[in-house]
């Protein structure tokens, strides 16, 4: 009994600094560019990302969000011409390194689903890094580069890749 109450001791000692946080959940915008690559030719549209986070530990944080990617029109050798756009819905693990008080470093990875007019494979996998900018306890500006797994126009026998390069804001509530 007394290794039991120690261990729930030590246990509660180690998480209350976690419970301390003033901010436990997080939601983001993020706005970039979609850069499709294939064989053929490819638009890259804009794609909007709304996304809600939960902050676990220090440096680890849980992230989901849906992404809208605009119309992307494609010239496919022997297909010819194709357009769409898509939808993704995704889920992640971000993970933080501090470089100072200001300023973070994070990687993220996780599932998407897509949806839409340029098919997905299902679960794609979604990976991720970037810089944060901390410019006040609520408020943070980041960028990031993320790899949104792969697609297929309709009417195309190939599959594409696709990433972004986005810039947007975090509000801590």
């Amino acid at each position: 009994m007394k290794k039991l109450l120690a261990a729930a001791l030590l246990c509660s000692a180690a998480a209350t600094p976690v419970l301390a946080q003033s901010t436990r959940y997080y939601g983001a915008i993020d706005y970039g560019t979609v850069n499709i690559s294939g064989s053929g030719t490819y638009t890259s549209p804009g794609a909007l990302t709304v996304s809600a986070g939960y902050h676990f530990l220090p440096n680890l944080n849980a992230e989901a969000g849906i992404t809208m990617i605009g119309d992307a029109t494609a010239n496919i050798p022997g297909w010819g011409r194709a357009s769409g756009t898509q939808t993704i819905i995704s889920a992640a693990a971000v993970g933080l390194v501090p470089v100072n008080s200001n300023f973070n470093l994070f990687g993220k990875a996780g599932l998407g689903i897509h949806n839409g007019d340029i098919n997905g494979l299902p679960d794609d996998l979604i990976l991720g890094f970037g810089g944060q900018i901390l410019l006040d306890p609520k408020l943070s500006l980041r960028v990031q580069y993320e790899s949104l797994g792969r697609a297929k126009f309709p009417s195309s026998p190939t599959h594409v890749d696709l990433t972004r390069l986005s810039l947007g804001v975090a509000y801590n509530f």
